[in-house]
């Protein structure tokens, strides 16, 4: 038992000595190598360094240059120029978006009439006034057909004397008509009623016959000849048109209101006088006549108006 302790210290002893000195234990075996392995390196003939150097370094393989790409764009700069060969030329591209001048297609083809007068509208104009009742032969009530009473639902009455000339006048406030007696001469006069007739016409349905009264009117504002409306009409139609026309001479044109005018009233432009010499609605034609004031020829045509 007494040596087994023995053997125990002394292992113990061993083992803390090792530990103690295993530095020195290291450096003294490291030394040892280097001593033995010195004269290895002497006796072998080697190469000179510079020679190893070479042989075993081999050269960097240096890369080919590669072109350098430009750097592209999202999109062109402001102040990058496209290339010719990109850009499309500007007279293609005003061709493809420009569209054909109406100017130059209207005047192409009112070039193919050298009279240069067109009629725009040629239209039987509806009467303002509508026949609503009469007493007697001497008295009649107008209906006003442009001044729609919405307080009421219906619209205003004036009283008229036969074969008396009136001129209409403006309320200031309310801007009703008012119609008022004037004189022949009065430049302002507007109707002027000249005759009523009444016939009776037998009802079927019944033994007695209903009364349809015939009104001639004359409206100096419209101008025409007098027309006829009887009670019977729902929406009277006047003898007047209204007659509007376009002259053109190359690019210039120039438009012509000659509703309410006389026959024969000058209108034109120039270098051209025109004149309504008679107009037939049913056939839809008007006589015109052109004047050349620098040269005084006189050409006449019939000019059909629109459908």
């Amino acid at each position: 038992m007494k040596k087994f302790l023995l053997v125990v210290v002394l292992l113990w002893a061993g083992f803390l000595c090792f530990i103690i000195f295993k530095d020195k234990i290291r450096g003294f075996f490291s030394e040892e190598e280097t001593v033995t392995q010195a004269p290895l390196q002497d006796v072998a003939k080697s190469e000179p360094v510079s020679k190893i150097e070479k042989d075993i370094v081999p050269e960097p393989v240096k890369p080919k240059p590669m072109a350098e790409e430009p750097e592209v764009p999202f999109k062109p700069l402001p102040q990058m120029e496209l290339s010719k060969e990109d850009e499309e030329p500007v007279e293609e591209q005003t061709a493809q978006n420009k569209l054909p001048d109406p100017k130059k297609m209207v005047i192409a083809d009112y070039n193919k009439d050298p009279f240069g007068l067109v009629c725009t509208k040629f239209a039987r104009l509806p009467s303002r006034f509508r026949l609503a009742s009469w007493e007697g032969s001497k008295k009649v009530f107008l209906e006003d057909l442009e001044n729609f009473d919405h307080f009421n639902n219906s619209y205003p009455q004036h009283a008229f004397t036969m074969n008396v000339p009136y001129k209409e006048l403006k309320h200031a406030n309310t801007g009703k008509s008012i119609f008022k007696i004037c004189k022949s001469s009065d430049p302002n006069k507007r109707l002027l009623l000249l005759s009523l007739n009444i016939k009776y016409e037998a009802m079927s349905h019944s033994a007695k016959k209903k009364p349809i009264a015939f009104l001639v009117i004359k409206d100096y504002k419209l101008g025409g000849s007098p027309y006829q409306v009887t009670n019977e009409m729902d929406k009277p139609m006047t003898s007047s048109y209204a007659l509007e026309f376009e002259q053109f001479n190359g690019p210039q044109k120039f438009f012509h209101d000659l509703t309410g005018k006389p026959l024969r009233h000058p209108f034109g432009g120039w270098g051209f006088e025109f004149k309504i010499l008679s107009t037939n609605f049913p056939d839809r034609s008007i006589s015109v006549q052109r004047k050349n004031q620098e040269t005084g020829k006189i050409t006449r045509k019939d000019i059909l108006g629109p459908s």
